[in-house]
């Protein structure tokens, strides 16, 4: 997953850069999770019956209307929210000047004092601002241990995505591999069945 912030003045443009990149993205296949950094202390949805069942002491309370989902939850930090996205290809934060990540500056592009990989106006073309986050480093493997994002080297990512390969490539009804695989280990679920097993 690549993660970058798109910061800048109120009006100079961030939102419509943001749109322009997912559309960019999204049509080359790639899949984008955005989030919007405000200083607001909470959205004014005071009142709403999915904002209830938050301040009740649900963890995620989710609306489901007929064209759109709206999840709503506690206060959550950019790592919480790539583990709740994943896997995924890009995460865009669109405002998070605060944040340690990398940033591409929209308006006031003479602005120094920070290493930007990009920067942008309104009117300018999108396509050198893809270009630098495309150089950004992505890992082929992500690897998450009881929530917390786990750093794997180079050469053992490559084992296990060989590793994951071989078997799966074996299983009925698999076509094609060209994107991604996604394995979630229950590891409760795994010991329960071991313990039930061992008592047969």
């Amino acid at each position: 997953m690549r993660t970058f912030c798109v910061v800048g003045k109120s009006g100079a443009g961030k939102t419509t850069l943001v749109e322009q990149l997912v559309k960019a993205l999204t049509s080359k296949g790639y899949s984008v999770c955005t989030v919007k950094h405000t200083h607001l202390r909470n959205f004014d949805l005071k009142g709403k019956d999915t904002m209830r069942h938050l301040a009740s002491g649900a963890s995620i309370a989710a609306g489901l209307a007929e064209d759109e989902t709206v999840v709503l939850m506690g206060k959550k930090d950019i790592e919480y929210i790539k583990k709740l996205a994943s896997p995924i290809d890009f995460l865009i934060i669109e405002g998070g000047k605060g944040l340690v990540c990398p940033k591409i500056l929209v308006g006031d592009i003479d602005a120094t004092g920070e290493n930007y990989i990009a920067k942008w106006r309104l009117g300018e073309p999108v396509e050198p601002v893809l270009e630098a986050i495309f150089r950004l480093p992505a890992d082929s493997v992500q690897l998450y241990v009881d929530g917390k994002r786990i750093n794997i080297k180079p050469y053992i990512q490559k084992a296990i995505i060989s590793m994951l390969i071989g078997f799966i490539s074996t299983l009925k009804g698999i076509e094609s591999m060209d994107r991604e695989l996604v394995v979630k280990v229950n590891l409760r679920e795994f010991k329960e069945k071991e313990k039930v097993e061992d008592l047969l």
